[in-house]
């Protein structure tokens, strides 16, 4: 029988939350059905993650994050590329490829567009004349594909609203992941204290300079909680330097991003994520898949996998609020215990691998 051709489309060759989910799911699909192929921009760890796992990868150098000039060459690159090896599907993931990528492929004549919105582009804390910008890109962009699948409902049901995408096309996929054998795990984390741990980008979206505020006054206030923040980023550098002015360097660890996330996941007492927005974030799936129960900012994404009955959701302006949540945690071993098995219960039942797989085989598929 004939393979379905199948591009994925990424922007940044980096293996934080949209290209994790991508992975997970093309090493669950059948070989022997799909001849998959990978776009991004060269290099990083995602690139040697494709090649460890023999998928075919494409690079294009022309790719940038920010709008720039090269757009008009990655857009005809986009064109070209689809146009030459005649895909039955093309699946873009995050804005910019996304945009440039839907139009490229419907031009090329490719008859299945996808596109995957792991999170809108526009947020409540841009000017408004950018965010109704990135609105009239992301409208225009759905005309030429024919599902979007959102990770959320909140943001499905904002599309509807705004018309940004057409009911017909808009579906919700939430994003799955397997429950890990906790037997198996070993941590690296040596337990003294009770310990917040959190694994995130250092960059603006996840709040990280506030979130590490937070830990420095927490640890001021009680010497009975550590943290672990692992990951790296543009932002890595400042948040270090403001561990070592604080002189917690011994009580705040930053050991990088760990290839192992699960092995120190099992370390943890509590996962805390911060973030300014989110669409689903795979960080807090994991954490949820090893019976953590979860801190997070209450935003859309975060609040579709965290309520009272798994941890607690702070406002996201409400910094004060943090602190004493996270100070009071080690008294409340009881309700952490209950959390924890909830989340658990949570992949099992909702966010699980083999409904997230069967939900995009049968769109590829129909």
């Amino acid at each position: 029988m004939k393979k379905i051709k199948m591009l994925h489309i990424q922007l940044l060759p980096l293996l934080s939350g949209a290209q994790n989910m991508m992975i997970n799911l093309l090493t669950s699909l059948d070989k022997n059905k799909y001849e998959i192929s990978i776009l991004s921009k060269p290099g990083g760890p995602l690139v040697d993650k494709l090649e460890e796992l023999k998928f075919h990868h494409i690079p294009v150098r022309s790719l940038r994050r920010n709008i720039s000039i090269l757009d008009f060459i990655a857009f005809f690159q986009l064109y070209k590329i689809c146009k030459k090896n005649k895909f039955d599907i093309v699946h873009t993931h995050s804005s910019k490829t996304g945009f440039i990528g839907r139009i490229a492929a419907r031009l090329a004549g490719v008859p299945r567009i996808i596109h995957t919105v792991h999170g809108f582009p526009f947020h409540r804390f841009q000017p408004r004349y950018i965010q109704k910008f990135y609105q009239i890109m992301e409208s225009i962009a759905s005309h030429f594909c024919d599902t979007v699948v959102f990770v959320n409902n909140i943001e499905r049901e904002l599309a509807l609203a705004k018309k940004i995408v057409s009911p017909n096309k808009a579906q919700t996929i939430y994003n799955g992941i397997e429950l890990p054998d906790i037997k198996k795990l070993r941590s690296p984390i040596t337990k003294e204290n009770f310990v917040i741990g959190s694994v995130l980008r250092f960059w603006e979206q996840k709040n990280v300079i506030n979130t590490v505020k937070s830990a420095i006054k927490v640890c001021r206030k009680s010497s009975k909680i550590n943290f672990v923040f692992i990951g790296d980023g543009e932002l890595f550098d400042i948040c270090k330097q403001m561990i070592k002015q604080a002189e917690l360097e011994k009580r705040i660890l930053l050991p990088g991003w760990q290839n192992n996330i699960l092995d120190w996941l099992i370390g943890f007492d509590v996962f805390l994520l911060f973030s300014r927005w989110e669409g689903l974030p795979i960080s807090i799936l994991e954490a949820m898949s090893v019976g953590l129960p979860i801190v997070a900012s209450d935003i859309k994404g975060n609040n579709e996998l965290v309520s009272e009955k798994n941890g607690i959701l702070v406002p996201i302006n409400d910094i004060d609020k943090l602190e004493d949540v996270l100070t009071s945690l080690p008294q409340k071993k009881k309700e952490l215990s209950k959390w924890g098995e909830f989340s658990k219960d949570l992949v099992r039942e909702k966010f699980n691998m083999k409904n997230f797989v069967l939900s995009y085989r049968r769109l590829y598929e129909s």
